[in-house]
């Protein structure tokens, strides 16, 4: 009877050990994925932009990341979705509804999905961010404190369940 509770218990800390170990592969592979798609995003020259409104729905929903390339203001074109400094500095990413040349820059008329009206401010640019992909969701992730402090908790949940190993040493008995 004594080794069957003893072969349950082995067993028992065989299966946490398997799932402390394949926690950590997961999330050792999430960690390399992240990396090496941030190294790719910016050896391609692209912008990430978190978005935190649904000013863009239903192209670009709140959460999502864009990535966006600068180019040229000559080489935007209506129903592009480019993303622009306001006067305040306040970024915005809106699609253009109409472009004009303006001296030597372009200006430009934005307006949000959601919206019904044109933005009040038009924007006179020489180079814009043109969004060229949406990635769902991982905004969130990427954008917001919520998303770094539960990355945080998350490598802290790791590292609290990491097998511990006891240092070797003697022991003194009275």
């Amino acid at each position: 009877m004594a080794e069957a509770g003893r072969r349950r218990a082995r067993s028992s800390a065989r299966t946490a050990w398997f799932w402390r170990s394949a926690l950590l592969v997961v999330a050792a592979l999430l960690g390399l994925l992240f990396i090496s798609s941030t190294i790719v995003v910016l050896a391609a020259g692209l912008t990430p932009i978190a978005f935190d409104s649904g000013s863009m729905e239903p192209a670009i929903s709140s959460g999502d990341l864009v990535l966006a390339r600068k180019v040229s203001a000559g080489d935007v074109g209506v129903g592009d979705i480019v993303s622009v400094d306001d006067r305040r500095g306040t970024r915005v990413t809106h699609r253009v509804t109409t472009v004009e040349p303006y001296g030597a820059s372009i200006r430009l008329t934005l307006k949000a999905d959601a919206s019904g009206v044109p933005d009040v401010e038009s924007y006179e640019v020489t180079s814009v961010d043109k969004v060229v992909a949406v990635i769902p969701w991982v905004g969130f992730l990427v954008g917001s404190p919520i998303g770094a402090v539960a990355g945080a908790v998350f490598i802290a949940c790791l590292a609290a369940k990491l097998p511990r190993r006891h240092m070797g040493g003697t022991r003194r008995t009275g």
